[in-house]
C-alpha cells in the first residue's frame, strides 16, 4: 500500500478549512469523495488522524503529528512539479525565422498561424528586418529560416553557404497617400520631384535596401531626396499617410487592412521589373524536425495559392 499526494492533499485541506464540508466547498469536490479519501489513508495505515467532538473536527496526537509531513511532502512535489514545467518551457523546441516585407505580409499570418495550429508546443521567434540584414543573421546562425526578397544571383550576398528556394514573383510598386497630386501614370523622371521614403538603412550602408537606387539607376536618373530611412513598415506608411512622400514598397502592402483605400499606386510608363521571393537558410545547417515541417508548409501553400490564382485567371 501507499498514500497518494492527493490523500494527504484532502488530509490538509480538511484540517486546514476546519472540517470535511468546508474542505470540500473549497476544492469544488464532493463531501462524501473527500471524507473516503481520508478514511483510507486512516484505514491503511491504522491511524486515526481527525476526530469529531463537540468543539467541531480536532486533530489527534498522531494528526498533529503527521500534518508537518504531508505539507512537506506536497510543497517538495509542488516544488519538482514547477521545476519539470519550467525544464519543459526552456526546452521547448523553437524555430527563428526571419521574415522581409512581402513575405511578411503575403504568407507569414496564414502559414504561421496554421503551423502553430498542427505544432502547438513549438515557438516561433520571428524577426522583421530587410533582406541583407536577415542573410546576416542566417549566416550568424541568429536565425535558422528566412523568407525574403532575394537579391540578383550576382550578388555578393548570395554565396554557395545559402541554400535557396524560390517561391514566387513579387511586384514593387510605388505608394503615395490618395489625393497625391502626382498622376497615378508617370514616367520615372516625375518621382524624382518628391521626397521618398526608404524601408531599411541608408543605400551606402551595408545594411541598406537597395530598392529605391535599382529604380532610379536603372533608368540613368539622378537618385531623389530622401527624407527619412525607416526600420519599421508601419512608421513607413504613417509618414506616407500624413505627406507627400513616396516609397516603393510591394503591392502587397495596398491590401492591408490598415492601409486599404488610404495609399495608392502610382505606375510607370516604364515596366516594373519583378523580384522573386525565396525560402532561404544555411547549406551546411541541418534544419531541425520542426523547421523543416515549417518549410514543407510554406512551400505546400505557395503551390496551392498558384493552383487557387491560375484557376481564378
Amino acid at each position: 500500500m501507499a498514500m497518494t499526494l492527493q490523500q494527504l492533499r484532502d488530509f490538509l485541506a480538511v484540517i486546514e478549512h476546519g472540517g470535511f464540508r468546508a474542505a470540500a466547498r473549497s476544492l469544488n469536490v464532493s463531501q462524501g469523495g473527500l471524507t473516503k479519501s481520508v478514511a483510507k489513508l486512516e484505514d491503511d495505515y491504522s491511524a486515526i488522524l481527525v476526530r469529531r467532538d463537540a468543539k467541531g473536527l480536532q486533530l489527534t496526537p498522531e494528526g498533529e503529528a503527521f500534518a508537518p509531513m504531508a505539507r512537506a511532502v506536497v510543497l517538495e512535489a509542488d516544488r519538482a512539479s514547477a521545476w519539470l514545467l519550467q525544464t519543459s518551457e526552456r526546452l521547448r523546441p523553437t524555430i527563428n525565422v526571419g521574415v522581409s516585407i512581402d513575405p511578411a505580409l503575403r504568407l507569414a499570418p496564414t502559414v504561421f498561424s496554421d503551423f502553430r495550429r498542427s505544432n502547438p508546443n513549438v515557438a516561433l521567434h520571428i524577426t522583421h528586418s530587410i533582406t541583407s540584414d536577415l542573410l546576416v543573421q542566417l549566416r550568424d546562425n541568429r536565425i535558422e529560416l528566412a523568407l525574403i526578397r532575394i537579391p540578383p544571383s550576382s550578388s555578393p550576398e548570395l554565396s554557395d553557404d545559402i541554400h535557396v528556394e524560390p517561391l514566387y514573383d513579387g511586384e514593387p510598386v510605388i505608394l503615395a497617400r490618395a489625393g497625391h497630386p502626382l498622376n497615378d501614370v508617370v514616367g520615372v523622371s516625375a518621382l524624382t520631384a518628391y521626397d521618398w521614403i526608404v524601408v531599411g538603412g541608408a543605400p551606402d550602408e551595408k545594411t541598406g535596401d537597395a530598392s529605391l537606387v535599382e529604380l532610379f539607376d536603372n533608368f540613368n536618373i539622378g537618385r531623389p531626396k530622401v527624407a527619412a530611412y525607416s526600420s519599421s513598415l508601419f512608421d513607413a506608411v504613417s509618414l506616407l499617410l500624413n505627406s507627400d512622400y513616396l516609397a516603393r514598397l510591394p503591392g502587397v502592402v495596398l491590401q492591408h487592412p490598415l492601409v486599404k483605400g488610404k495609399l495608392k499606386a502610382i505606375k510607370l510608363n516604364e515596366p516594373a521589373a519583378k523580384y522573386k521571393v525565396a525560402l532561404v537558410y544555411k547549406s551546411g545547417r541541418k534544419l531541425s524536425r520542426e523547421a523543416q515541417r515549417l518549410s514543407a508548409m510554406i512551400s505546400s501553400f505557395v503551390r496551392i495559392d498558384a493552383a487557387r490564382n491560375s484557376q481564378r485567371t
